[in-house]
């Protein structure tokens, strides 16, 4: 020991010695910077210079001042602050950190900070000090206190778990560290409060109600329910549906489900859910896998059913009757299941069944479809026949007979609508061959005529053109209410939805057979009929000719008394009226040799016209063309023309008039007209009928007017007679226009009306009713009881 020291003063003596030695050669500062810029150069010397230049420091060196510097913090220190304490640049220092991160593993490099373990162990307890206290930390608040990421907080603490840190990490949530004492406390709770639930309960509003940390509690309660301690399940995972059901609640649910299924043989959904069930499909399949079930959108059936509906359905079609399986099912099942249920029976069965399925639960054979088809076949006869006798129209051309394809002809609703038109248009003109022409007035014909035109079914020709179409229209046979009664009276027990589908599933058909039986009928009544019944004699067409022919040269003598304008709507009506009347007398005359005649000419329309023009022979053709074309025009001059060229062209002779035939019709058509105001009470009619017989009384001439004319006439009245009948043939226009608008108005509102409204319009047709009674006698007596009224003849 003694020699040590000893040894040691030496030394310390050799040193002082060297120190207050003088130097034999000294070197200057900047030689010193030379030879070490030299020697680092050369690679000879591994030094830094600091950021002040003044001292060099070896890599050794900074790493070990980073080391010391990263003591001194306790552990933890960012690189940026060292370049500042070690006073080198930031390249060098990194360089270093990499390399001390490589040698020591106790050293980390997290964000650009140096940690050491002695930092994570203070760390860990740290966390541990506040994890005691609280029970619970999560990493992302440890994140957010100590600056660091979560992953390597995980990757740190995990190791020191149960060794610093006296709690453990949630194995499903890794981001939270518990103490057991914590998960201990939320057992318990979670374990007691579990226990007392009788029934299904969703684990979220527990969460909600009792503050439970939600991952904890999934993973003690799955814990719990695996282990036994808890009897029951949790349906529907770690979902915001997830549901508790306690195991004496599913046992009670499922023994009611097990007892209903086996005493009805179906499962609701709805039921199952009101049970507490929330995925009542799945359910039914985990608990039922070795039963045979068919599932439909609300409920499933046992094959029970099944069976039953098959075993039905099979019998209704054997016997050839008709079955509801609405009436076999369960009364709680849908429509729409009853239907989906038919449809998988109907599939069973491999091959094609003679049935057809009405309102989706009804099974009818065809057998009895024909059987209720059959009931009508007399019917069809009786029809037919008296559609013959009575049918305004009965067009066959000879190619329709020889094809025996379709019977063209016009239905009896369109003849009764055509004949009212008809009997409107040509009311008051007495009798429109006999002695005068029509003078009614036009009440909507124009509507009426594109609303019939309209009534041809053309279901089975959608492809073809519209010409063909007309062809092919049918007569009706039944509507479907007079069907559906004749079903009703037939069939015994039959539900109401049946009666009406079956009738709309028969009409086609039966529509479609009734017209090869009218066809039948037609072919043979046109072969057993002799000629001289379906045509008319010469004779006759003379006569009746002669008569359209001098009415209507009568009624263009009355339109010369009117200016250009009303001359054109007098012609135009008379053309549509009288002149196509005499046309189509005619075209009859002519089919009755293409068996195309028809037994009231009336009937006959301008395509009915040009299907006989297609038929006659050249030398008709021609002049009966122009004839048909002038009924189109503005002027009768030219269809007389036209209509003295066709009489020639087919030997019809007419008879002109003379003075004495004039004045007969004159007299005819004028008794006609008062027969006629004598027992009308229609307004409109008392007016149009009065003002054409003030005319005739004036002009000694007939008149053919629309109604539309009327106030023509009047206005032309002025300078005829007094000016007392004029007055009153003036106001009773107003009285007529006024009851027209208030009609209109009255339509055209509706039920929509105010109550003021509709007292208004009630005290205005009354008032308007009243005027009528009071003046209508008068203003008839102008033209039946006449006195010397014309200023003319005054």
């Amino acid at each position: 020991m003694a020699a040590a020291w000893e040894e040691i003063r030496r030394l310390a003596a050799d040193f002082q010695r060297a120190q207050f030695a003088e130097a034999a050669q000294r070197l200057s500062e900047r030689n010193c910077i030379e030879i070490v810029a030299k020697l680092i150069a050369e690679k000879q010397l591994d030094v830094v210079h600091t950021l002040d230049g003044k001292e060099y420091i070896t890599p050794a060196q900074i790493s070990k001042e980073i080391q010391d510097e990263l003591h001194v913090c306790g552990g933890r220190i960012n690189i940026v602050d060292l370049q500042q304490i070690i006073n080198v640049d930031l390249v060098h220092i990194e360089s270093r950190a990499n390399d001390i991160v490589k040698s020591d593993r106790t050293i980390q490099l997290v964000l650009g900070q140096f940690i050491n373990e002695s930092y994570l162990d203070q760390l860990a307890e740290e966390i541990n000090d506040k994890l005691q206290e609280t029970g619970q930390v999560t990493i992302s608040e440890l994140c957010k206190a100590y600056d660091l990421p979560g992953d390597f907080l995980i990757q740190a603490l995990s190791p020191r778990l149960g060794r610093i840190i006296r709690g453990q990490i949630d194995q499903d949530n890794k981001g939270v560290i518990f103490t057991e004492a914590f998960v201990a406390r939320h057992r318990a709770r979670i374990r007691g409060l579990f226990s007392a639930i009788t029934r299904p309960t969703p684990v979220t509003n527990l969460i909600t109600r009792y503050g439970f940390q939600e991952q904890l509690l999934y993973s003690v309660l799955e814990e719990l329910v695996n282990t036994g301690r808890l009897k029951g399940t949790v349906v529907g995972g770690r979902q915001d549906k997830a549901v508790f059901v306690p195991d004496i609640y599913a046992r009670t649910q499922s023994n009611w489900v097990d007892s209903f299924f086996k005493q009805n043989g179906y499962l609701e959904f709805d039921a199952l859910s009101r049970l507490g069930i929330p995925d009542p499909v799945n359910y039914i399949k985990k608990r039922y896998k070795s039963t045979k079930l068919l599932f439909l959108k609300a409920a499933c059936v046992g094959q029970e059913i099944v069976d039953q509906v098959e075993a039905s359905v099979d019998e209704a079609i054997s016997s050839g009757t008709w079955v509801d399986i609405a009436t076999l099912l369960p009364s709680s099942l849908s429509i729409e299941d009853s239907g989906i249920l038919l449809q998988q029976v109907m599939r069973s069965f491999n091959k094609h069944l003679p049935t057809i399925i009405f309102s989706d639960t009804i099974v009818v054979s065809e057998k009895f479809i024909n059987s209720c088809t059959d009931l009508f076949r007399e019917l069809m006869h009786h029809k037919a026949e008296k559609e013959m006798k009575n049918n305004p129209v009965n067009l066959v051309t000879e190619e329709d007979l020889k094809e025996a394809s379709v019977l063209e002809n016009v239905s009896a609703n369109k003849k009764d609508r055509k004949d009212e038109r008809r009997k409107k248009a040509t009311e008051g003109s007495g009798s429109v061959r006999g002695g005068g022409g029509g003078n009614a007035r036009e009440i909507r014909i124009k509507k009426t005529k594109k609303k019939g035109r309209k009534d041809a079914d053309s279901d089975e020709e959608s492809q073809a053109s519209s010409t063909s179409r007309n062809k092919h229209l049918e007569i009706p046979f039944m509507s479907r209410e007079e069907i559906q009664d004749v079903l009703r009276n037939h069939i015994q027990d039959c539900p109401e939805e049946l009666v009406t589908e079956l009738a709309e599933h028969l009409v086609r058909s039966l529509t479609k057979s009734y017209q090869e039986v009218v066809r039948s009928v037609f072919v043979s009544s046109t072969s057993s009929l002799s000629g001289g019944s379906r045509r008319r004699t010469i004779k006759d067409l003379q006569e009746e000719v002669s008569n359209l022919y001098n009415n209507i040269r009568l009624f263009e003598k009355g339109t010369k008394h009117f200016t250009d304008e009303t001359q054109t709507n007098l012609a135009k009506h008379m053309l549509k009226t009288v002149c196509t009347d005499i046309t189509n007398l005619i075209f009859n005359f002519l089919a009755t040799d293409l068996m195309m005649a028809s037994e009231d000419c009336t009937a006959i329309t301008s395509e009915v016209r040009k299907k006989i023009l297609g038929k006659l022979p050249e030398e008709t053709r021609g002049p009966l063309t122009k004839l048909h074309t002038s009924l189109n025009g503005k002027s009768l001059e030219d269809f007389l023309l036209c209509l003295d060229s066709s009489a020639d062209a087919c030997d019809i002779m007419v008879k002109k008039g003379d003075k004495k035939k004039d004045r007969q019709i004159l007299f005819q058509h004028r008794q006609a007209l008062i027969e006629q105001l004598k027992v009308t009470e229609d307004p409109a009619l008392v007016l149009h009928l009065t003002s054409i017989l003030l005319f005739q009384f004036s002009t000694q001439c007939m008149l053919h007017a629309p109604g539309r004319c009327v106030p023509q006439i009047i206005s032309f009245l002025t300078t005829k007679i007094p000016e007392d009948q004029h007055s009153l043939l003036v106001k009773y226009q107003g009285l007529v226009v006024k009851q027209l608008i208030s009609q209109n108005y009255k339509i055209g509102q509706g039920d929509d009306d105010t109550v003021d409204d509709n007292l208004g319009e009630k005290e205005c047709p009354d008032a308007i009713r009243k005027e009528f009674q009071e003046i209508t006698a008068s203003l008839k007596d102008l033209v039946l009881r006449p006195r010397k009224s014309s200023v003319t003849e005054e």
